[in-house]
């Protein structure tokens, strides 16, 4: 199997495509949805006039073995798309999308002013092509009659293209009935995850926070989804009126006209309370996000006056290994805070429209940058910043926890967060280093007084005694986080803590953007770098109500960073591979994740920005809007601006535009992670999400979820010695055999289980209907698939035998020889890299135990690819 050319065509043409359009099918069809009625149909291939069509670049028509469609030029942001009426405003519609399956992609779906239309696709690169035609549902609510949705090529080479399109009008999202859950936290959850909460007020169709409330209600049930991940703490602390801290609140909404508003204020209502009760009426959960980089009453009192420390006064800041203190989180979110705003309204009162952060004086509470990388400004073992942390966690607990749908709070460990270090590279202050000795016996023989003490500190405690400086560090840690369980906990006994470790912002943030420095096996592995940061994820896991999730964010790879962003098939190949290789390959962590108790997924939906010139301004005099959109959850706002993203004119009818876009694997790719989470990890949460609601994705994620939620919410016992391609696990309980299998490859796979004897009581779990079956019993299982099952639980499953379709199983046994022939080349020629003498060894032995799904990463990984371009 080449990775580079179609014969992939024919091994995925009839199942990952076929199953992906089917599933597609069931929304457009109307047997999921509620009274379909189909508004309008546009064949892309046709020529309309200007007032129904755009395009902008070389687009063109195709015909091509997929069938004909219409392409945009492979250069960056070419983009074609068609205007569109509806009749009803703020009802749920949904736009079938048909688009060619056939070469590497990456296309950005919009309406070119908010998100309510947009979604993404990428295809080709690490995930086989199917040669066909797929569809993406796409659910939304328009805010206007007037509608409009493009086609936008992102990357270098990586062509928009689109068949089709269909806009239906939907007389409802039923919701989806999950057979065997009990609630109560008894089953596993899956959801939906806010990294950001600014856009709320542009998408969903939401005009107000009840309608997106009642439009993420209405997704949520209808795809089967239980939980509900979203900040309650963003990058400048609480989002809602706490008791300790400062609060604030920010967003955009676009009206009806489409303008484009931004509103802040810093006494934000307390609209979680009328979510939660919306969810305990809905049978939903809510867990409150916290990205905790700063809090008000710290910063308040932080100490970043370099030449103080230095002369020994007391610092709640984290003093660095370059001799200088944190004085800033040194990333993008310093101007995310409401106090921001207020001096750039005003500098622009009277003005034209300017980019706003450089009419900005200084950052809130005279926050600035300083030399080094993204790190968390407090430290985390000072007593003041526990102080400030369990006091606000305490709040918490004790204003949310009577609503039963509140299930408690995770941690987004970003390398600037202050509840670790971030990375080695923090930690030298006198507190710290004088509360180390005291404890370990250890001395530093460092002077006290000497300025640069705090990197001298660094270099004897790295390079004398490493080990034992890590491991006191992430025993700290650990114990602050038993502390904030045991302080969320006086709100209600059950609530949980989440810790939510991230690659995504961290490698970046601390080592740089993907280079060859950073790839697999170059660098250290996840578990390394995290105990670094102050986290070992091996001291986890034996505490109740205190857990870990892992980040997995590798679309990441596919829209890049900094100047990669947009190179597409000119991308060196180090911005390629990296967060994928970790994700599937990077073996420690997962063996330490599989090792948790009740471990958890969350999904980064990551995005790609092309602001264009950005801008804000007055609104104008008269401006109809401002009274009504002036208003947060009720309460008048503190401030509101106009803003617009400007580009060069391209055809599209509309001034106000925007162009931020996720983008997801193609077609029944999407259910990728999620198979790897359960077949990997055994995981017992997982979450998806980012910027905003993915709406493009129902019918896959029902039929995940539907065997997915019938799961008690405890780890199983693996059946036989492989997981791969397949996993089969069971567990007793509830008076029954519990069981599932799962898929972790984008092909169907037969799978014959076998029983200790007469399988009595076999039932599907999803339908509660029974099945009829001898000792030795076979079943299909769809690409990505995942099923559930239950049996008397005096019946064993004694083994199982995955047999995969043939000719794929050899094509993926014939490409990791080649590789396996790379790696000698690479050895003749003088070359080395790193780690593939080690993934050699791994292959071989993964070609002996056939484990397919993790030979077809391995050879579309890092080192596979390095090898064969070295050997030419």
């Amino acid at each position: 199997m080449s990775h580079d050319t179609t014969r992939r065509e024919f091994l995925a043409g009839t199942m990952g495509a076929g199953a992906a359009m089917a599933m597609g099918a069931e929304l457009a069809s109307g047997s999921a949805a509620t009274g379909k009625r189909l508004l309008c149909r546009i064949d892309c291939t046709q020529d309309l006039p200007p007032e129904k069509y755009f395009g902008h670049g070389a687009v063109k028509v195709v015909e091509s073995s997929a069938g004909r469609y219409r392409e945009a030029e492979g250069r960056p942001l070419s983009r074609f798309g068609y205007r569109f009426a509806i009749e009803h405003v703020g009802r749920p519609h949904v736009a079938v999308i048909r688009y060619p399956d056939d070469k590497r992609r990456y296309m950005c779906i919009m309406d070119g002013t908010c998100y309510d239309l947009t979604t993404g696709v990428f295809t080709g690169w690490a995930q086989p092509l199917s040669g066909k035609m797929l569809e993406l549902n796409q659910v939304f609510w328009p805010r206007w009659k007037d509608c409009s949705i493009v086609f936008m090529t992102w990357s270098e080479g990586e062509p928009a293209a689109a068949a089709s399109i269909e806009i239906h009008e939907l007389g409802g999202l039923p919701p989806m009935r999950v057979r065997s859950d009990l609630g109560g936290g008894s089953r596993r959850e899956i959801g939906i995850q806010y990294e950001d909460p600014c856009g709320t007020g542009a998408s969903e169709g939401a005009m107000t926070r009840d309608q997106w409330i009642d439009h993420v209600v209405q997704y949520a049930r209808y795809t089967g989804q239980d939980l509900l991940a979203y900040p309650m703490a963003w990058y400048h602390g609480p989002q809602f009126p706490c008791s300790c801290e400062p609060a604030d609140g920010l967003d955009c909404i676009v009206a009806e006209d489409r303008k484009q508003y931004g509103r802040w204020t810093t006494k934000p209502a307390d609209w979680y309370a009328t979510l939660l009760e919306r969810f305990e009426q809905e049978g939903l959960e809510f867990q409150g996000a916290l990205t905790l980089m700063r809090l008000g009453s710290l910063m308040q009192k932080m100490n970043a006056d370099l030449a103080s420390i230095q002369g020994g006064k007391d610092t709640i800041n984290n003093m660095l290994w370059n001799n200088h203190v944190q004085s800033s989180t040194n990333d993008w979110t310093a101007v995310y805070n409401a106090l921001n705003f207020k001096p750039v309204a005003d500098a622009l009162k009277g003005q034209p429209p300017a980019e706003p952060w450089s009419k900005l004086p200084g950052f809130a509470y005279g926050e600035h940058r300083g030399p080094g990388h993204m790190g968390p400004i407090f430290n985390p073992l000072h007593p003041a910043v526990q102080k400030a942390i369990l006091d606000f966690v305490t709040d918490i607990g004790r204003r949310y926890g009577k609503y039963r749908s509140f299930r408690g709070i995770s941690f987004n460990m970003f390398a600037s967060c202050m509840p670790w270090f971030g990375s080695i590279h923090a930690g030298y202050d006198d507190v710290t280093i004088r509360m180390f000795q005291e404890e370990t016996g250890i001395g530093v023989p460092v002077a006290a007084k000497p300025p640069d003490r705090f990197s001298r500190r660094y270099e004897y405690l790295t390079f004398t005694c490493r080990p034992a400086w890590v491991e006191w560090r992430c025993r700290k840690i650990r114990q602050l986080f038993g502390k904030i369980r045991e302080a969320l906990a006086k709100g209600r006994e059950d609530l949980r803590v989440t810790v939510t470790l991230w690659d995504e912002t961290t490698i970046p943030g601390v080592f740089g953007y993907p280079d060859c420095a950073l790839q697999l096996d170059a660098r250290p592995n996840s578990v390394e770098i995290f105990r670094d940061a102050g986290i070992d994820v091996t001291m986890y896991g034996d505490e109740p109500g205190l857990l870990i999730d892992i980040e997995q964010g590798n679309s990441r790879d596919r829209g890049g960073h900094g100047s990669y962003s947009m190179q597409g098939v000119n991308m060196p190949l180090e911005g390629l591979t990296m967060y994928r290789d970790y994700d599937f390959l990077d073996q420690e962590l997962l063996d330490a994740l599989h090792a948790q108790d009740r471990p958890g997924v969350f999904i980064f939906n990551c995005w790609v920005e092309a602001w264009g010139k950005h801008v804000w301004f007055q609104p104008e005099p008269g401006d109809a809007n401002v009274a009504k959109l002036a208003v947060m959850d009720g309460k008048p706002a503190e401030g509101i601006l106009r803003m617009n993203s400007i580009y060069p004119k391209d055809g599209f009818w509309f001034d106000s535009q925007l162009r931020i876009t996720p983008a997801f694997p193609g077609g029944v790719h999407f259910l990728e992670p999620y198979a790897h989470a359960v077949a990997e990890l055994d995981a017992c949460r997982i979450t998806r999400g980012g910027l905003f609601l993915d709406k493009a994705h129902g019918e896959l994620i029902r039929e995940f979820a539907r065997a997915y939620r019938t799961l008690p919410n405890v780890k199983f016992a693996t059946v036989g010695k492989t997981t791969d391609p397949v996993a089969v696990r069971t567990l007793v309980r509830d008076g029954k055999r519990y069981l599932y299998a799962v898929n972790r490859e984008y092909y169907p796979v037969s799978v014959e289980l076998v029983f200790s004897g007469e399988p009595k009581g076999l039932a599907d779990l999803c339908s509660n209907e029974g099945i009829p079956a001898s000792q030795r019993w076979t079943f299909n299982l769809h690409p990505y698939g995942l099923r559930s099952f239950s049996v008397a639980p005096e019946v064993e499953v004694t083994g199982f035998v995955a047999t995969p379709p043939a000719e794929i199983a050899r094509s993926v046994v014939d490409e990791a020889k080649k590789t396996l022939e790379a790696f000698d080349k690479v050895r003749a020629a003088g070359k080395y890299i790193p780690g593939m003498d080690e993934m050699g060894e791994r292959i071989r032995a993964a070609i002996g135990e056939g484990r397919l799904a993790w030979l077809r990463r391995a050879t579309t990984g890092y080192i596979a690819r390095r090898a064969r371009a070295v050997c030419g």
